[in-house]
Parts: structure tokens; C-alpha cells; sequence
């Protein structure tokens, strides 16, 4: 379980930085994109409402002021050489409304407003207005004015200086284009609150004469355009707060990971100090056990040895090749029990001394009996002179029905007896045990271990120099 949970914690430390700095990028991406798109609406292409050009995110209005205040009819302004410049005109205030629909900012806004018929504009209020005159005689001037405050000597249009300040003569075809004045509010345009009737918008004024029309005469300014960008704010998106999510669990992860690598070193640290707190308690035990017989010296340890040399040439896990080690390393421990003249005769035992040393078997599964730290611990000493054949003690059993441990630890004990010096003889050589390890294939001993120990011989990781030692 806690493996699997480190796994699961390392593959969402590699894929939630993957999710979020693409997500990041794609999300900063966009929002860089919707911020900087330039929006062009053209009036023929709202939804009319009245005299409203309704969009989405905008809406345009272009209206009287309405009122006594807001229309007149017009005197008979003489120009600055005494001619009239009307026959029968009127004189309006128009304002053009630009509206906020959208939940985001309004910024960089210019209009476009196209003049219908002939006409003349008198004044205007707040931000710069950028004449084009004379657009279809081929003949075009342009000029930015502000007619609310201007001297007759700023004016390079043609136009008529009278009574009431200066009149600009526009013809059908030519057109305006209104850049907002910050000063005053008209830029940017924030959203409408939500706890306000208010609209959020921008109210801009001038004033046209048109002549030979009554008083309440309305122009039709319907062809136009607004050129606008909006700004939001990437905080307004939920794909933010997603991220951020995934972001602190990410961050929960690489802490929850680093915790685990910190506990998992501790218990790493303290399973290795177990592990030779173990082994040496058991090689004490062992050491006890072979000071009765010093020719038997290292004999254990080296079936231990061979014995997880074996495991690992089977294909057993690192925990069972060190479960096997353990196991073979008690193997003997039994011995124990038998007296010390029968361990260390030097010559043939007798058969009443053989049935004795043959329960060394039986008291060490009884001395490992109640050892369950390591499953099977008492499993090597019980069957670790089992026969493949079947005629091997203390229960004769064969063949498959041997538990593995004992047909390892069978290999391993008679080959280091037979590679070792005894009490009773010096090691055997090469070529004896080579034939005895052979001869006694599938008789005495597992084939598929012999076969692996050949391996391991042959390879040069066992050694047959007659001192019982391994090359590893």
C-alpha cells in the first residue's frame, strides 16, 4: 500500500506541473488574446432599438437632446462678409450614447459616425473630433478640433466664422471619427455595477445646423462604426481558480512526497539496522553453535551464502532471497541439542550416533517454532536433508513435495561440506564434487538447483578453491 502510494504521489508530482503549466500558458495565452483583439462593429449590423445600434457587449445611441433646449430654429447668420448662410435652418443638439453591455472593460474606443445630408457643426464638447470634408468631391481635408475651445486661426477646414462661433460645412459622404477624452470619464468604460439602474457608458455632444428643415427635423446618423477593445481580468476566469486548485493540491503532493521520501529513508534506515540486528543475533547464535565443532567454522554462513546466490539465479525477489538467507543461516541450529563427542568424532559415526545426529533436524524446527517474524524460518532446518528421491530424513518425503527452502539448503550444505575441511577429512577436489553433484542429480538433490549452481561455478561466482569461500 505504501508503495503504491508513493507511485501514485510521484505520477502527480510529473502530470499536475505538466496540467499546469500548459493550462497556465493556454489561460494567459487567451486572455492575452481577448485583451488585444481589436472589436470593429459597423451600425448596419446592430439590432435596432429606436435609434439604438445594439451589440453584444455594446451599444451605440445617437439622439436630440430633446427639450426646449435641445432644438431652435435658426436666425439668419450672416458670415463674416454679410452673407446669409441659411434660408430657413434648425439648430440641434445631438448626443451620441456609447453603453456598456458587457461584464468587462471598455478601453481604446473611437467612433466613426457618417454625415446623411449637408449640414454644418457649430460645436462640440469633450473629446477631439476628426473631420473628413469633402470626402466624395475628391478633394478630402482633414483636420482634429475640439470647437469648444478653438481660435478662427486653428481652423484649416472650410468654414464660416458667425455670430455663434464658427460654422464647419459637412456634406453627405463625409464622416467624423471620435476619439474619447480620459479627462473626462469617456475612457475607459467599466461594467455596469451590479447593484446600480445606471447604465456605465459615455455621453458625447455637438451641434449641427441643418438648413430649410423645421424644428423638429431629426437627422438620421445611421451608418457608422465603434472600434473598441475589452479588457478582463484573468482572475474572472474559473478556469483560474481550477488551476489554483490543482495548483495547491500539486503543492500538497510535493510536500506529502517529500514527506514520504523523508519517513521512507527513516524506515529504510531503521529496516537496515533491524535487518543487522538480526543477522547478528542470529550469526551470535550460530557462532554459539559451531563452537562445538570448530572444523564446521563459517559453515553456516556460507550455506546462507550459497543459498541466496541460488535464490537470485532462480529468479526469487530480493525479500525472498533475504528470507532464504535468513533461513539457510538457522539451518544447523539444531545441533545444538547433540553432544559434542558425536559432533566432532573424527572417524564414521555409528548407526545408534547417526539416528542421534539426525534429529538435529527435528530440534531446530522445534527451537524456530515460535520464531514468525520470518515466515518458514524453521522450514530449512526441518527439511534441509530431504532427497529428491525420497529416502532423505526425518520424513522421507520427495521430489516437489520438498519445500524449495529445504531443496536450496540441501544443495548448498552438501556442496560446502564437500568443498570445506572437516574433523574427519580435508575438502574433496574439483573433479569429486563435480561428479558428486552430477551423480546425485534428481537422487539427492533438485535438478533445476544443481543446474543453477553449475551456473554460478562456471561463472566464477562460487569459488571451488577448497576454503568454502564465494567471489562475492
Amino acid at each position: 500500500m505504501k508503495i503504491k502510494s508513493s507511485r501514485t504521489l510521484k505520477f502527480l508530482n510529473i502530470i499536475l506541473p505538466i496540467i499546469i503549466v500548459i493550462g497556465g500558458t493556454a489561460l494567459f495565452l487567451q486572455n492575452y488574446l481577448y485583451n488585444t483583439l481589436e472589436r470593429v462593429r459597423s451600425f448596419s449590423e446592430a439590432e435596432r432599438d429606436g435609434t439604438a445600434f445594439v451589440f453584444d457587449d455594446i451599444t451605440v445611441d445617437i439622439v436630440t437632446r430633446g427639450g426646449d433646449s435641445g432644438s431652435w430654429e435658426s436666425e439668419d447668420f450672416p458670415d463674416e462678409n454679410g452673407m446669409p448662410l441659411f434660408q430657413k435652418a434648425v439648430g440641434t443638439i445631438y448626443e451620441m450614447l456609447v453603453i456598456n453591455n458587457s461584464p468587462d472593460t471598455i478601453k481604446d474606443w473611437t467612433a466613426v459616425v457618417y454625415i446623411p445630408e449637408d449640414m454644418y457643426v457649430n460645436n462640440t464638447w469633450n473629446g477631439d473630433f476628426e473631420f473628413h470634408q469633402g470626402v466624395k468631391s475628391g478633394k478630402e481635408a482633414v483636420q482634429t478640433l475640439n470647437l469648444a475651445e478653438y481660435t478662427r486661426y486653428d481652423i484649416t477646414l472650410d468654414n464660416r466664422i458667425t455670430s455663434v462661433g464658427a460654422m464647419v460645412p459637412l456634406y453627405e459622404g463625409d464622416y467624423f471619427v471620435y476619439y474619447p477624452n480620459p479627462d473626462v470619464y469617456e475612457m475607459p468604460i467599466s461594467p455596469k455595477k451590479d447593484d446600480s439602474e445606471k447604465d456605465s457608458g459615455a455621453r458625447i455632444g455637438f451641434i449641427m445646423y441643418i438648413d430649410n428643415r423645421t424644428i423638429d427635423y431629426v437627422a438620421d446618423f445611421s451608418q457608422g462604426e465603434i472600434r473598441y477593445h475589452l479588457q478582463t481580468s484573468i482572475f474572472k476566469n474559473p478556469f483560474f481558480w481550477l488551476l489554483g486548485v490543482i495548483t495547491v493540491i500539486w503543492i500538497s503532493c510535493l510536500l506529502a512526497m517529500i514527506i514520504v521520501k523523508v519517513n521512507l529513508k527513516r524506515f529504510i534506515e531503521q529496516q537496515k539496522r533491524d535487518a543487522k540486528a538480526l543477522e547478528q543475533t542470529m550469526q551470535t547464535f550460530v557462532n554459539f553453535i559451531e563452537a562445538k565443532d570448530p572444523s564446521t567454522m563459517g559453515h553456516s554462513l556460507r550455506v546462507a551464502q550459497y543459498s541466496r546466490m541460488l535464490a537470485e539465479e532462480m529468479g526469487f525477489s530480493d525479500d525472498e532471497c533475504q528470507r532464504i538467507y535468513y533461513i539457510a543461516l538457522m539451518h544447523d541450529c539444531g545441533k545444538i541439542y547433540i553432544h559434542d563427542e558425536i559432533l566432532t568424532k573424527p572417524g564414521k559415526l555409528t548407526d545408534q550416533e547417526y539416528e542421534i545426529m539426525k534429529k538435529h533436524t527435528v530440534y531446530g524446527s522445534e527451537i524456530l517454532r515460535d520464531f514468525t517474524a520470518i515466515d518458514g524460518m524453521g522450514t530449512g532446518a526441518l527439511c534441509h536433508h530431504e532427497r529428491y528421491d525420497g529416502k532423505g530424513y526425518p520424513n522421507g518425503i520427495a521430489g516437489e513435495d520438498i519445500p524449495v527452502i529445504g531443496r536450496i539448503i540441501c544443495v548448498s550444505d552438501a556442496f560446502d561440506a564437500m568443498n570445506s575441511r572437516r574433523c574427519y577429512r580435508s575438502n574433496l577436489s574439483e573433479e569429486v564434487i563435480l561428479n558428486e553433484l552430477k551423480n546425485n542429480k534428481g537422487k539427492q538433490f533438485d535438478p533445476h538447483v544443481i543446474d543453477c549452481l553449475m551456473s554460478l561455478i562456471e561463472s566464477g561466482a562460487i569459488s571451488m578453491s577448497g576454503d568454502g569461500h564465494t567471489n562475492t
